[in-house]
């Protein structure tokens, strides 16, 4: 517990820095799997998917509010554009696809406007995210402690097989990202009927995910988790179901982690 309580703290007190430029490079982040893909939801000319994320680098700080990152293997992720007539075509994500952060080290979010997406022929998209990814931080200018070839190579090969092995198949992250669908779905400023739940659940999850997808494990911890929020805010707007829903989600992601870096070759 305490190893836990301290990981936590820290990573708090880093999320809060807001120059980036005075502090040593952020960590490398791992990125859960997802072979039918993220969805982009699309809000006022702007659409976003959230990808749930988790630290590869124990020493390095965790990423800042706003930090960008890039693929370390562009064949990891795919932006799947679909036309108003529903053909479909896969490109390659970071040629028009950006990564910030969002939530420290256990989410990350990729954005595309609408203009963009309407002019490469598409009326909604998704992310496909590949097994094994990592995104690398954006190079900034004076950084003391920049990530060099060798260990990024490191953090991107073993560190990152490793993290397969331990994390990327448990249940907690498929609830992970089962958790993300459904806070990414919610509407922002209405609000929330607990009656609604059934109905929302199965907009997003139920229609959603195929019965083969192997996010359906984590769809009991991820409902449970669902109901206690409900349970504990009542009726309200959306934001507030969805932060709660995002708090969730990191929980899971904060504890594998803890687990994972346990098990890190000298560790």
């Amino acid at each position: 517990m305490g190893s836990r309580l301290v990981f936590w703290l820290s990573a708090f007190v880093f999320a809060l820095v807001p120059f980036r430029s005075a502090l040593a490079a952020p960590q490398i982040l791992a990125v859960l799997a997802s072979d039918i893909g993220v969805p982009f939801v699309c809000r006022d000319g702007h659409c976003r998917a959230d990808l749930t994320t988790y630290c590869l680098q124990r020493q390095r700080p965790a990423p800042g509010y706003g930090d960008v990152y890039v693929p370390a293997r562009p064949e990891s992720f795919h932006l799947v554009v679909t036309a108003s007539d529903g053909s479909v075509r896969s490109l390659p994500a970071g040629n028009h696809v950006s990564f910030v952060e969002t939530r420290g080290f256990t989410s990350i979010s990729a954005h595309i406007t609408q203009p963009d997406l309407a002019r490469l022929g598409g009326v909604e998209a998704v992310i496909r995210v590949g097994e094994s990814a990592s995104l690398l931080p954006v190079p900034v200018d004076g950084d003391p402690n920049p990530l060099t070839d060798k260990e990024i190579a490191y953090a991107t090969q073993s560190l990152r097989n490793h993290g397969s092995n331990i994390v990327d198949h448990t249940v907690k992250a498929a609830a992970a990202k089962v958790l993300a669908r459904f806070a990414s779905s919610l509407p922002v400023h209405t609000p929330f009927v607990p009656g609604s739940l059934d109905t929302l659940w199965q907009n997003a999850i139920g229609d959603e995910l195929p019965m083969t997808s192997p996010e359906r494990v984590g769809i009991p911890a991820a409902r449970e988790a669902v109901e206690k929020c409900v349970d504990t805010m009542g009726v309200t707007v959306y934001f507030g179901i969805r932060r709660c829903v995002q708090f969730r989600h990191d929980d899971f992601m904060r504890n594998i982690n803890v687990d994972y870096w346990s098990t890190q070759p000298n560790s």
